[in-house]
């Protein structure tokens, strides 16, 4: 029996599955770059949903005469060990620009070592370019630790790929990924602005920015909400779990070995809620030839749910002390406001709030009705399970 992949894998077309007219949507938004027309897009959705992977597709499917950068910001979070700043995202869009103008074989070479050459001495923190002048128009940084003249060398950039390329170019298009994070800096607003306030001006560059976070959640409204950056002007679009029929029909196409009952699979997409990732580890656990009705889905759900959960046990072996302590409390007592959590939780103030918007902004807890609530189902069966199998929350 096949083995359902768990992450993004090489063939992403192999694994593509029922996203089409998701796709076809994005491509028509991005397709407006040959118009002059840049759209700036916001992707929600649950984690594990599959917007990563849409995107990934969807940049596979542009054609040549859009250049595609990829910047994910869990990487620059987890390198930098939680310490983000404005200065290091700035340079993971640059890296990102580089790695796609080097792939295209169309572009000087003069232009792909000059900007090799200024993102090395950016990396190591030497902005003093003398000699260099500037990039395609552009003035390159000339002053130590200068954020301001690097953020405005690097969002002028875009822009100026496309006008140099004599037409070989329509636009570019930039994808950050787990956006949410951007949280995490001391001004995330101030941020969001800025990012808006050069894309106001350019014809020829879409961001989109995609997050495990629901529609509804505050970093969303911090950049897309009415006193938002973009005040609602971002085309904002939701990436669905599958319906109970797409949920059969993809399981018939990947792995038609796996027998359920008509109670049987209702059971199991009460368990995914048609989320691909649960889906796929689900499967994995499974087995050709066996029946699998309420009874024996719910038995194989608990005796094999560190490995249907498995992201969510990575994501665990990450946190600290103080978001595990409150994420075993909300797990443990519901739905809770701020002060409930700081009397239950003992922590002081400054912690608390410090931690919980952390997590927050990691998309791991939400916030309703001025209530913290842990915002996947899986991860609080996954610790109310391991408390009752071991008598003791996950350390």
């Amino acid at each position: 029996m096949p083995i359902l992949p768990m992450g993004i894998p090489q063939d992403v077309d192999k694994f593509f599955y029922n996203r089409e007219k998701d796709l076809k949507k994005l491509k028509n938004y991005i397709n407006a770059l040959n118009l002059n027309v840049a759209e700036q897009i916001l992707v929600t959705g649950f984690r594990g949903v599959g917007k990563t992977y849409l995107l990934k597709k969807l940049a596979i499917d542009l054609p040549e005469n859009i250049l595609v950068a990829y910047v994910d910001i869990s990487r620059v979070y987890g390198l930098q060990k939680g310490v983000l700043t404005e200065e290091l995202i700035m340079k993971e869009i640059l890296s990102s620009l580089n790695q796609s103008i080097n792939r295209k074989e169309s572009y000087p070479s003069k232009l792909k070592r000059s900007l090799t050459n200024a993102l090395g001495q950016i990396n190591w923190k030497k902005y003093d370019f003398k000699e260099a002048g500037g990039i395609l128009g552009v003035d390159i940084p000339q002053i130590n630790d200068d954020y301001e003249k690097l953020s405005h060398f690097v969002m002028e950039f875009p822009q100026k790929i496309v006008d140099s390329s004599a037409g070989n170019l329509k636009g570019v298009l930039i994808i950050i990924d787990e956006f949410q994070l951007i949280g995490e800096l001391d001004n995330p607003n101030a941020f969001f602005w800025m990012i808006r306030s050069y894309t106001q001006e350019q014809d020829n560059v879409t961001y989109i920015f995609t997050g495990s976070t629901s529609k509804t959640s505050a970093i969303v409204e911090m950049i897309n909400g009415s006193k938002g950056a973009y005040g609602g002007r971002m085309i904002q679009f939701n990436v669905d779990p599958f319906s109970p029929s797409e949920t059969q029909g993809y399981l018939a196409e990947r792995v038609p070995e796996i027998n359920f009952t008509s109670d049987g699979f209702e059971r199991f997409y009460q368990c995914t809620r048609g989320i691909p990732a649960y889906i796929n580890s689900f499967c994995n656990t499974l087995s050709a030839g066996e029946v699998y009705d309420e009874d024996r889905v719910r038995k194989t759900f608990f005796e094999k749910m560190d490995q249907i959960t498995i992201m969510w046990i990575r994501i665990w072996g990450t946190l600290s002390p103080y978001e595990k302590d409150i994420l075993i409390n909300l797990a443990d007592s519901g739905s809770q406001t701020w002060t409930q959590l700081l009397e239950n939780t003992g922590q002081s103030r400054g912690t608390l709030t410090k931690y919980l918007d952390i997590i927050k902004n990691k998309g791991i807890v939400t916030i309703e009705n001025k209530k913290y609530s842990i915002g996947d189902l899986m991860l609080e069966a996954w610790l109310k399970h391991r408390k009752e199998l071991d008598g003791y929350y996950p350390p």
